[in-house]
């Protein structure tokens, strides 16, 4: 890859600490979730874990990825993406039917209907009622779709206008889903519509950082620097710390930001190796493990999960078996694909 590039390992690290933050944030993004648990620290009467889920806000992470990366395809003239998208597809209906099929063993047909119209929405991501943490899918494929059209157009144009309107069209989405929810609630449709223009602007964000910023100049930059990494860590502190000090208020409106910041920061960051070893690994993993991890914390092995009753515990748990089952269907998702595609 071109050196004003993040490397592939350095993607795969990014998409490691993303996959972290989204098994925590999952395990206790709720009080009830958090009393499943017995934290040790607590802030004003509130677990710190619960604190610390506010900072740990995934999807912005992977979106902000997603652009940056497919706009470096597109820029190497690579502007199909239907293979890329139909492979998703595979991975994804092979850990449906897996899951589905052991989860109506397990807690029946009450929650695993065996409607076929439910399966087919299943199926292809218009609904999400087997595992509500996929509904990600259907939004990132649309966009990775119309992204030759979008990159297209955002080329014509200064990148400062393009940021404008993608974040102007960004904020009145936001608006309009907090102070009219009436639409969205009642039909599929404009959810959606809703999260496909929500999701452009990291997006566009990841974009514009593909384009704009050169990863090498910065890393000769800070050099030159005492000590780069002094510096750095700080930074993600500050950032972590930040984004969860205005929770509730305006944090959606900075996740994106905050994304690109801990981003960049932590990509010219220089980490010990089986640090980024464990990170990579995790990153190259992080599609299974997000479709996953929740069916053993949600939906079939919750009582098991949160048994070991400390949060760290529990974290690494799930984080094990997600990942020893994610090489699993990594695999068998190989096969499958060579097969397909060979």
């Amino acid at each position: 890859m071109n050196e004003r590039f993040f490397s592939k390992d350095n993607t795969s690290a990014l998409k490691g600490v993303a996959i972290l933050f989204m098994v925590f944030a999952h395990l206790f993004n709720r009080i009830e979730f958090c009393d499943l648990s017995k934290p040790l620290l607590y802030i004003q009467g509130e677990p710190l874990i619960h604190y610390m889920v506010f900072a740990m806000n995934p999807v912005d992470f992977f979106i902000v990825l997603s652009g940056y990366g497919l706009y470096y395809t597109y820029s190497q003239g690579k502007r199909n993406n239907i293979k890329r998208i139909l492979k998703l597809y595979i991975h994804y209906w092979i850990t449906l039917v897996i899951f589905v099929c052991i989860g109506f063993f397990i807690v029946g047909s009450e929650k695993y209907t065996g409607s076929f119209l439910e399966l087919i929405y299943n199926f292809v991501g218009w609904k999400n009622s087997y595992n509500h943490e996929t509904w990600f899918l259907l939004p990132y494929v649309l966009l990775t779709l119309s992204s030759t059209k979008i990159f297209t157009i955002c080329d014509k144009f200064n990148p400062v206008k393009v940021f404008l309107f993608s974040f102007c069209t960004y904020i009145l989405v936001r608006l309009s889903s907090r102070y009219n929810s009436s639409l969205t609630e009642s039909y599929q449709v404009f959810k959606w519509i809703d999260s496909y223009l929500t999701l452009q602007f990291p997006f566009i964000l990841g974009m514009l950082l593909s384009k704009c910023w050169n990863y090498s100049a910065s890393k000769k930059i800070l050099s030159f620097k005492f000590n780069k990494n002094y510096i750095l860590t700080l930074a993600l502190i500050i950032l972590f710390i930040g984004i969860i000090l205005i929770r509730y208020k305006y944090q959606s409106i900075f996740y994106p930001f905050y994304a690109v910041l801990f981003i960049i920061f932590f990509s010219l960051l220089h980490r010990a190796s089986w640090i980024d070893k464990i990170l990579v690994e995790l990153g190259k993993r992080s599609t299974s493990i997000w479709l996953i991890h929740t069916y053993f914390c949600y939906y079939l092995f919750q009582d098991f999960i949160y048994c070991f009753k400390y949060p760290i515990i529990i974290f690494v748990v799930l984080m094990t078996i997600s990942w020893v089952c994610a090489i699993v269907i990594d695999k068998l998702n190989l096969i499958i694909q060579k097969a397909v595609f060979s």
